[in-house]
Formats: C-alpha cells, sequence, structure tokens
C-alpha cells in the first residue's frame, strides 16, 4: 500500500511537470475572458478536525496564490474548534462565561474529540498572521464555524460549562435545536467569530449547517421534518445569516440541509445565503436541486464533492469512504470547472465559482503536504483556463535588484521619484495584468537610471578663501602661492569626489599658513591666524621715537633761552 500510494504521487507530479497547460497568447486571452465572469476558484482545507500550523496553512495560501485560485477556505470549526479568540467570554442571555473557563471547556472538547499531538487550536495571533499574509497576495480567506452540526467539541464545553443535555438525540455532534440554552449559546459563539472575521474585512463567512445527526443516521434532515423541527432549523440558519451580514460579510452554507427534499412549507431561507452545493444526494437522501435554489435567488459555489479527497484514505476498503485519491484525481480530470453535481445543461445558475476540498475525516492520518499540493497542481492545471496565475514580476525584482545600497548620496528629488516608482508596486496583480506589472519595472530602472549625485560640500573652499581674502598681499612676499591653490579650485565636483574638494580647501589653508612677510614687516605682526588680519597693534615703536626727539629738543630749547636771558642781565 505505501508503495502503491508513493506511485500515484509521483504520477501526479509527472502529469503536473510535464502535462501541465502553459500561459500562451492564446491562454491569456482565455483567462481574461474568465477574469471577466469574475468567477472564484477556492481550495478548501479541514483544519478544524485536524490541527494545522500557521506555517502549514501559509504553506496552503502561497501554493493557492501561486496556482491562481482566488480564495481559501478554513474550516476551523468542524467537529473540533481549532481557533481560539483571545477574549473568549461570552453572554448568553444574561449569564456570563469567563473567557479562561470558555477556552478550557472548548480544550476539553478538542481533547475529547481527538488529542491532536501537533497542537490544540490557533490563537488570534496566529490568525491576524495567516489573514494578513493572503491579504499581501490578494488571497481571501473564507473562515467555517459549522453549526448546528459538526459540534462535537463544542457540545463537550457547553456541558464542562453546565448546560445541560445540549446534544440532539443522542448525536455526539449535533446541537438540540429545542434547547434554547443550547442554541443562544451556539449563535453567541458563532456571532464572536463573525465579529471577528468582519472586523479583518473577510468576504464570506461560511456557516456549514450540514449533515445534520449524521453520526446517529443519515436521516437527520427527514426526521427534523417528519417531527416539525425544521422550522427550528430555517429560523436558525436565518438568525446565524443575519449575524454575519451584520458583521458585513457574505454568510454561506453548504447544501444538503437547506430545503431539504424541495419542501418550502417550513419556511423561507434568507436569499442571500450562498449555497456551497457539494451533493445532490444519494438513496434516501434527497436534497433540493441547483435550479431549485437558482429559481429562489440563491448564488452557487460549486462544491463538486468528485474533487474531494479525505487525507490518509487511498484504498476505500480501508475506511469504507469513497473520497479516495484515486477518485479525486479521476474527479478533477474528468469534471469540468462548472460542472455542478445535480445541475442541467440547461439550468440557469447563478454560478459564482469553484471549491475543491481536502478533507479529515480521520485526523490521526498524518498529514502528506506534498500530496495535498500536488493535488492542487493538478486542477490548477487542469483548469487554468479559470484559475487566473500571478503575473510574472521577475523584472521588477530585477529592476529593485540595481537600486544603489546607499542613497544618502543622491539628490532628495531623484530619490524621491524612485521611492515613488518602489512603492507603486502591488505585488498580487494577475498574469492579465502583466502590462502593467511591466510597467511598474520601466518606472524603477527609469527612476535609477535618473538618480543625481548631490553636489560636493564646498564650504571648507569657501572658509580658506574667505580667510585669504582678508589678508593684505603686498605684505607678504610669497602671497603667489596663495593665488595658485585659489586658482586651482575645480568648481561643479558632485559627492563623489568630496576628498579631492577638501584636498583644494587644505591647499589653501597651507599656503595661507607658509606665507613670508616682506623684510621691515616682521617685528610686531604675525602671520593671519584663524581667519584674522595680519595686523596685530601690541604697540608703536616708530611713534614713541618720534615723542622722544620731541622732548629732547623742547629741553634743548628751553635751556638756551634761560642762558640767553641770564648774559643780558649782566
Amino acid at each position: 500500500m505505501k508503495f502503491m500510494k508513493k506511485l500515484l504521487v509521483a504520477s501526479l507530479a509527472m502529469v503536473c511537470a510535464f502535462g501541465g497547460a502553459k500561459l500562451t497568447s492564446g491562454t491569456v486571452t482565455t483567462v481574461k475572458a474568465a477574469e471577466n465572469e469574475n468567477l472564484k476558484s477556492v481550495f478548501s482545507i479541514d483544519a478544524g478536525r485536524k490541527y494545522f500550523s500557521t506555517e502549514q496553512l501559509k504553506t496552503i495560501i502561497e501554493r493557492a496564490y501561486k496556482n491562481g485560485y482566488t480564495d481559501v477556505q478554513i474550516l476551523l470549526g468542524n467537529d473540533a474548534l481549532r481557533f481560539f479568540l483571545d477574549d473568549m467570554s461570552l453572554e448568553v442571555n444574561g449569564k456570563q462565561y469567563d473567557s479562561n473557563a470558555v477556552k478550557e471547556a472548548l480544550t476539553k472538547g478538542n481533547q475529547s474529540y481527538y488529542n491532536d499531538p501537533n497542537g490544540n487550536a490557533l490563537t488570534q495571533a496566529e490568525m491576524d498572521e495567516i489573514l494578513a499574509y493572503a491579504a499581501e497576495r490578494g488571497m481571501n480567506i473564507i473562515p467555517v464555524i459549522n453549526s448546528p452540526g459538526h459540534m462535537d467539541s463544542i457540545l463537550v464545553a457547553m456541558e464542562t460549562l453546565g448546560i445541560q443535555n445540549p446534544q440532539f438525540d443522542g448525536s455526539v455532534r449535533t446541537v438540540d435545536l429545542d434547547n434554547e440554552e443550547a442554541v443562544a449559546f451556539t449563535k453567541a459563539l458563532v456571532k464572536k467569530y463573525a465579529e471577528y472575521f468582519g472586523s479583518k474585512s473577510v468576504e464570506i463567512f461560511n456557516l456549514g449547517c450540514d449533515e445534520y445527526a449524521n453520526d446517529k443516521n443519515t436521516g437527520g434532515w427527514a426526521n427534523l421534518q417528519k417531527s416539525g423541527l425544521y422550522k427550528k432549523f430555517v429560523a436558525y440558519v436565518n438568525d446565524l445569516s443575519a449575524i454575519v451580514k451584520a458583521a458585513g460579510m457574505k454568510p454561506m452554507c453548504f447544501n444538503d440541509g437547506i430545503y431539504y427534499n424541495s419542501k418550502e412549507e417550513f419556511g423561507t431561507f434568507d436569499k442571500d445565503l450562498i449555497i456551497s452545493y457539494w451533493t445532490s444526494g444519494w438513496w434516501g437522501y434527497d436534497v433540493a436541486k441547483p435550479s431549485f435554489f437558482a429559481e429562489r435567488g440563491h448564488k452557487i459555489l460549486n462544491t463538486n464533492d468528485g474533487w474531494y479527497w479525505v487525507i490518509g484514505n487511498y484504498d476505500k476498503s480501508e475506511h469504507g469512504n469513497g473520497y479516495t485519491y484515486d477518485s479525486a484525481v479521476n474527479g478533477i480530470k474528468g469534471k469540468d470547472f462548472t460542472s455542478v453535481t445535480g445541475a442541467k445543461p440547461e439550468d440557469n445558475l447563478d454560478l459564482i465559482g469553484s471549491m475543491q476540498a481536502v478533507w479529515c475525516d480521520y485526523p490521526e492520518e498524518v498529514y502528506e503536504e506534498d500530496v495535498v499540493l500536488g493535488l492542487m497542481d493538478l486542477f490548477s492545471e487542469t483548469h487554468s483556463e479559470y484559475l487566473i496565475r500571478p503575473a510574472d514580476y521577475t523584472k521588477v525584482d530585477e529592476a529593485i535588484s540595481k537600486i544603489p545600497t546607499d542613497l544618502s548620496v543622491y539628490t532628495d528629488e531623484s530619490v524621491k521619484v524612485l521611492n515613488d516608482a518602489t512603492a507603486a508596486v502591488i505585488r498580487n496583480k494577475r498574469v492579465t495584468e502583466q502590462a502593467v506589472v511591466d510597467g511598474y519595472a520601466d518606472a524603477i530602472n527609469k527612476a535609477v537610471e535618473g538618480l543625481m549625485f548631490k553636489a560636493a560640500d564646498y564650504s571648507k573652499v569657501d572658509q580658506a578663501i574667505e580667510k585669504a581674502n582678508a589678508l593684505n598681499k603686498k605684505d607678504y612676499k610669497n602671497f603667489e602661492l596663495v593665488e595658485k591653490a585659489i586658482n586651482a579650485v575645480e568648481r561643479g565636483l558632485d559627492i563623489r569626489s568630496q576628498d579631492k574638494v577638501d584636498a583644494m580647501a587644505a591647499a589653501i589653508e597651507e599656503a595661507i599658513a607658509n606665507l613670508e612677510l616682506n623684510k621691515g614687516q616682521e617685528q610686531g605682526t604675525t602671520k593671519p591666524e584663524n581667519g584674522t588680519s595680519g595686523n596685530v597693534n601690541t604697540g608703536d615703536s616708530t611713534n614713541m621715537l618720534a615723542w622722544g626727539v620731541l622732548l629732547a629738543a623742547s629741553l634743548g630749547l628751553a635751556g638756551f633761552i634761560l642762558v640767553k636771558k641770564a648774559k643780558a642781565r649782566e
């Protein structure tokens, strides 16, 4: 069996590698036509029954993005509940349930269903990361919190929190719609998640609403109608639909329980419900046909179960489950993208797209990531005219790689042009907008070519020249050295020649420092320093000599006059 599994996977890989469709110009034209129809291509992973880590889910999202899917549906509440909000406190009919108590009760429920060794539940921070990762790639996330069936963990949590007999008629996974306390608790819980995902700009919220009490028998819906309780199911679904719409999202649910057996006497479902149509029923399981929903105004997401695979299910005899690997491969190859099970060619369906799904009915089975990704590749290649792949950003990345590491040496204006060009890049464009993406690369390349170096800083040169201009060159016998240094200044250099410019300033300063005064100027005159003039006042010796001569002459004249007067008296 192990050998056969590997052989099947290897064969699939070869089909995808060598038989896949290529995006020729003709294919692009077809893809554009599909894009105009605005059809969704969704991949669904059952991360409710089995724990999936953040990295595992991001890997699925990344492959979905590269393969041209538009959405990834993540079942978070499906038998187990694998995502806890930070605040899980609830108020139900006036009764308060503490956040930690709710988390502990839900953890107990998960462990009761399947104590997954890989993890219990994603945190809010991890879900924030997953949603952001998808948004960066233009991918939508469709969360699923399933009820009133597939609630194993939640039912255990209710009992742990003191709610009596929440199960329906012996089912371990279905809430009793006659138990008002249990129903109110479920609605409050769904509302909690709806408000979170609504705040994250999620488009569609899947309410599940499938396989009522399928663990007890497959006549759950028929029994509900027989007992008259189906009216409460209609009201319950419509209440959940209103909660989702109030949170700003579109409600969706699986088809089998809605208008079961094409009966309307129990009430009318909200027309805004998107119908995820997966089965047209089987013997004793009489579901409404696609045309029935179309006639009542419901949009349909084609969820053909011919594409289903249950992880670990390679041989029907092993689990008694028909959703084997072989059946999934054959279904992907054999059923058209728009082939809705149970529909007729003449049916006028309001189809919003199609969804491929991988389930974890046996959570103990090992998750084979390569097999899941291989099925995604096969679906994408087989239906390549509908799955619009990402544009090729190779040229953009090459242009970005040419951007200089140090932009500080370029002018602010030219750097702004480059930054604007890189900021304009949107990374989630599809192949139908390849010309736009190539335009991003052209704009970046042009901006790189247009980068202009900043001018060199000449402030030291200008300061040195200003110092030289303050000198009287007649006072120096070698002032021509300063003039030569100034005349050697080369203007207009950019920042790459800053060392050269600084050397010009140093040459001028050196010439000034080496000036020699003319003879007769040495005493009492100092060379300019720190920008000062060469004429420094330290006392004038010439003026003092003149005053001395004048004083001596005056004394001599006074003596002469005195002598002459004395002779006259004699």
